[in-house]
């Protein structure tokens, strides 16, 4: 697939009219040699991308509001980028009451803009935008104290390869700016002929609205932020019931490559095509309970009742010192909906908790062959009545549910047991999520329940043919939902073109998917998967070593894919210090359950940002020997747009993950017995590798002074100058 390379809009550097020597240099405004007496930067008070995407048409609208913060005017030029296939329809700002106009630059042109600025500014960061054409535009005045609004729209084709396409807008203006960006929001409005099936974002946690299956939109909306990566979209196209899509990344034939594959149902599902299904909501009505927690969970559960199918079954079970059922037996959902929901009023909390009897009791009677049947397990404790022992408890509970009944468990507060939640959720072809006391119940277990209310495909296994593949997550596939998205990653070995088959079951019969899907020998594009992978599997790393002890050979693996690729984990989480011993971290984790259970994809998913960090924090605070490194290195630590934890001391650019040692940006690769090439920043050599190996580009990008290693040679990017 062809790369869409659509940049940002850059109004990066600037003068007083009196430089004019520097105000005019062309393309971007190169600094003045001596700075102003409390000059402050240009911050971007507005940056609102509006994408609308007809039949693979896109059309890009930008709007974005500078603002001047000094009290003398000032001048610039706006630069923007432009992919090859990309046709500039508006561009509006007005001076005075006059349109001002720009010029559309050749791609030689305007590299040697590029070129001159990285020169003059000392600023490697616009290296990645050599070899792309260029929009610009003369801006002046810019007021004091006032601001510059600045539109700019453009269209492209969004290009499909094997059904699938990709939307690129950079955002990284960090590399320009300093200052947050005030307000950021990026609407997208896809329509097709074609279903749109596979929707991911692999950058940003966006929104997604489905109004049909020919129709979606998608938002993503933040305040005072400083982005850090492009904006990355992939939708697919498909008429099939089931969409079977693959992005697949491999730097050479002689290495593994990575893989991620998407598994899209259709959107709009006949009533008759939805599979009767059992439910047993299963509620901790313990002491510890009361208040709104309990208040919030009878919330839920109404939710869920008055949201059954009129084909399903159900039952509700109380637990805290003794059990209470609803019902002998589960309960057809039109005989039974209002009782039930009468029932749900009535429920008060006390006594203690005890979570055997009341799973055991939810499995007593056998499942229907045909019909899937779920535990929606609600606790905000651990065991303290009955039995008591974890291990025993999973025992039991396992040995009762051999007929693959799925269990769903929602943990409240942070006095869960998370050893023993995790385990039975693992066990039993569930998930486990975790709620924070002040965090909404009901919105969680209600948006939980809207999906699994319709699956579509149960029991499900997939076959990949004569491609050898390993390390796939999740080892075992959930089903697959009404609305929903699997996504499964993994590393292949051989490549070729086969045809994946999906089997599944349907009220108790066999279906079979297949999609011819390409794992191939050499692919540059989606560099984003090395990284994701290796998330994936340290997360599952992490729970093994939480579920089942220490295994000093997990440990290492963990520190070793962290390393890698620049993961920043509980048990890594000062890699960043080079003599320091991440190992020892493990046993430091083990005296907090909770902290335990916020790896690193989970660790913004489950907790807020600044909560997240600071159970960390406090964790860390309570180990020992290891307190004072890991807490310095914790003060450094922030999570990132998906939720994961960085560091402003790692950088990660495309596969790679770079290290700042000393000053210098080093690619996690490089080892101190390689040999390097030495090149001075900004010199003819540099600009001479720049244009030869043009993958390098992304990565000089990131500094002056840098290790890089590439096609088994490392260079050397060396600078007389403060990096």
């Amino acid at each position: 697939m062809k790369r869409s390379f659509i940049h940002t809009a850059l109004l990066i550097l600037f003068g007083l009219s009196w430089l004019t020597h520097f105000a005019h240099a062309q393309g971007i405004i190169i600094p003045p040699p001596r700075r102003l007496p409390h000059f402050i930067p240009l911050t971007i008070e507005r940056h609102h991308v509006s994408i609308s995407i007809d039949n693979q048409l896109a059309t890009t609208k930008i709007d974005q509001i500078f603002a001047n913060k000094n009290r003398f005017q000032l001048e610039g030029t706006y630069l923007f980028p432009l992919p090859d296939d990309a046709a500039v329809s508006d561009f509006a700002m007005y001076i005075d009451g006059v349109r001002v106009k720009g010029e559309l630059l050749a791609k030689d042109k305007a590299r040697k803009i590029y070129e001159d600025i990285v020169r003059k500014s000392q600023d490697p960061a616009l290296l990645e935008y050599i070899g792309t054409r260029a929009f610009q535009a003369r801006v002046f005045p810019i007021p004091a104290n006032g601001e510059k609004r600045i539109q700019l729209e453009y269209s492209q084709v969004i290009h499909v390869d094997a059904g699938l396409a990709k939307y690129t807008y950079p955002l990284r203006t960090e590399k320009f700016t300093h200052q947050p960006v005030e307000s950021l929001a990026i609407s997208m409005d896809i329509k097709s002929k074609r279903a749109i099936k596979t929707i991911y974002s692999p950058s940003h946690d966006v929104e997604i609205v489905r109004k049909d299956d020919y129709h979606t939109l998608i938002s993503y909306e933040e305040s005072n932020i400083q982005p850090k990566r492009d904006f990355v979209f992939y939708y697919s196209l498909s008429d099939s019931d089931v969409g079977i899509d693959i992005i697949a990344h491999r730097d050479d034939e002689d290495n593994d490559g990575y893989f991620m594959l998407l598994i899209s149902p259709k959107y709009e599902t006949k009533k008759s095509e939805i599979i009767e299904k059992d439910f047993i909501f299963v509620l901790d009505r313990s002491g510890s309970m009361r208040g709104e927690k309990i208040k919030s969970a009878k919330e839920a559960l109404r939710f869920c009742v008055r949201n059954l199918n009129d084909g399903d079954r159900f039952n509700l079970i109380l637990f805290s010192t003794d059990v209470e059922t609803f019902s002998d037996e589960l309960v057809e959902v039109k005989k039974g909906r209002e009782k039930a929901l009468a029932f749900i009023d009535d429920i008060e909390n006390l006594g203690g908790t005890n979570i055997n009897e009341a799973l055991l009791t939810a499995l007593r009677e056998k499942p229907h062959p045909k019909r899937p049947r779920m535990i929606i397990f609600l606790t905000d404790g651990r065991p303290t009545v009955g039995e008591t022992d974890i291990g025993q408890i999973i025992k039991n509970v396992t040995k009762a549910n051999d007929e693959n009944t799925r269990l769903f468990v929602f943990g409240v507060g942070y006095d869960v047991n998370t050893q023993l939640l995790d385990k039975l959720a693992e066990e039993n072809r569930g998930t486990r999520q975790y709620v924070e006391p002040k965090e909404d119940l009901e919105i969680a277990v209600s948006s939980f329940f809207a999906k699994v209310n319709e699956p579509v495909l149960v029991n499900l296994e997939l076959d990949f043919g004569k491609i050898k593949t390993a390390d796939r997550y999740p080892k075992k596939l959930p089903d697959l939902f009404r609305g929903s998205q699997l996504t499964v990653l993994g590393r292949y070995k051989t490549h070729g073109d086969p045809k994946i088959k999906l089997t599944g079951t349907v009220r108790g019969k066999t279906q079979q998917f297949s999609h011819k899907v390409n794992f191939p020998k050499r692919e540059r594009e989606h560099e984003f998967l090395p990284r994701l992978w290796a998330q994936r599997k340290v997360a599952y790393l992490i729970d093994e070593v939480r579920l089942n002890g220490e295994d000093q050979e997990l440990i290492d693996e963990i520190v070793r894919l962290s390393k890698k690729h620049g993961i920043m984990t509980p048990y890594t989480s000062f890699l960043v210090l080079e003599d320091a011993r991440p190992v020892a971290a493990a046993p430091m984790l083990r005296q907090n359950e909770v902290a335990l259970r916020y790896s690193y994809e989970a660790a913004g998913r489950m907790m807020k940002r600044e909560q997240a960090f600071a159970k960390l924090g406090q964790t860390v605070q309570n180990s020992g020997e290891y307190a004072v490194k890991a807490s310095r290195q914790l003060q450094e630590l922030k999570l990132g747009d998906r939720g994961g934890m960085e560091s402003e001391s790692i950088k990660q650019v495309g596969s790679k993950a770079f290290y700042l040692r000393d000053g210098i940006w080093v690619d996690s690769d490089y080892k101190k017995e390689m040999k390097t090439r030495k090149i001075e920043y900004a010199s003819d050599a540099y600009f001479e590798l720049v244009a030869k190996q043009s993958e390098l580009r992304k990565y000089l990008a990131i500094g002056k002074r840098i290790i890089v290693c590439y096609k088994g040679e490392c260079y050397e990017i060396t600078s007389t100058t403060e990096g």
